[in-house]
């Protein structure tokens, strides 16, 4: 039995069960004067036919997104698929993060997975990445939680990573990151929702970092001393509070890294 408000007017649908198949669902119309009356009526929205709870349709619609979310994020974090690991470890993580709708730049000078969002064409790395390691990850908008995080800690050759507007990074994928502290020199976590003080923090284990963007993280108050404690901690560090939108100079070298930074021949964008 489902509620609706309409115009002013309490509607009652009795739902029938789907098995038998018999009638057709009756709808009752309950003026306001007559609401008063419903309290013996609802007692029956929670009965049951066949053993199977009856909900209010939105009750069911929420329960449905919050159930694809999971299945979504569980996607996107399921463990290295052992066939791809035949490649090597950088080819097969690589694959995983291009599952999870990432981009990945090897020390070959390519980019491997989609170059724009909504494109169905993906490039997977095959025999020709063999013996060359990972060096850049453009991990935004991904689900990637601490679970799948760990397997990306698995790189140790990463020297820029971007896990901009990622909603399940945390502080514990923060504190990963010390296990690539001696490769990651550029980062971003802008527009992280679960990143707080502690994790940021953390990031003082990374010594050889030279580039941070911070910006926009709802949970993290004083991000400007923070920063600044960074600087001090670091020596070689830069942060970027800037809000809303990354420098144009970061953008640009988000989409085409040079000899500089990644100790190649110019980037060819796949």
């Amino acid at each position: 039995m489902n509620l609706m408000m309409q115009q002013g007017r309490l509607f009652v649908q009795r739902t029938l069960c789907k098995t038998c198949g018999m009638q057709m669902a009756r709808r009752c119309l309950v003026t306001p004067q007559t609401a008063q009356v419903l309290p013996w009526r609802l007692n029956n929205i929670q009965r049951g036919y066949h053993n199977i709870r009856l909900e209010t349709i939105s009750e069911v619609w929420q329960q449905f997104k919050k159930e694809f979310k999971y299945l979504k994020r569980a996607s996107a974090n399921r463990p290295l698929d052992p066939k791809d690991l035949n490649l090597g470890l950088e080819i097969g993580t690589a694959i995983f993060l291009i599952k999870a709708n990432a981009r990945v730049h090897f020390s070959n000078g390519r980019w491997y997975g989609r170059q724009q969002k909504g494109e169905k064409k993906v490039r997977l790395p095959a025999e020709e990445a063999v013996g060359y390691t990972v060096n850049a990850i453009d991990a935004s908008g991904t689900l990637i939680d601490q679970n799948g995080f760990r397997d990306v800690m698995k790189l140790t050759g990463v020297k820029y990573l971007n896990i901009e507007g990622c909603p399940h990074i945390d502080d514990t994928c923060l504190a990963h990151l010390v296990h690539i502290r001696d490769s990651l020199t550029h980062l971003n976590i802008n527009k992280c929702p679960s990143v707080t003080e502690n994790g940021v923090a953390t990031l003082h284990k990374l010594r050889k970092l030279e580039r941070l963007n911070m910006s926009d993280l709802p949970k993290v108050r004083y991000s400007k001393l923070i920063a600044s404690m960074l600087e001090d901690a670091v020596p070689r560090l830069r942060v970027n509070i800037i809000s809303n939108l990354v420098d144009t100079e970061e953008n640009r070298a988000k989409e085409n890294f040079t000899e500089e930074d990644l100790g190649q021949t110019r980037t060819e964008s796949v």
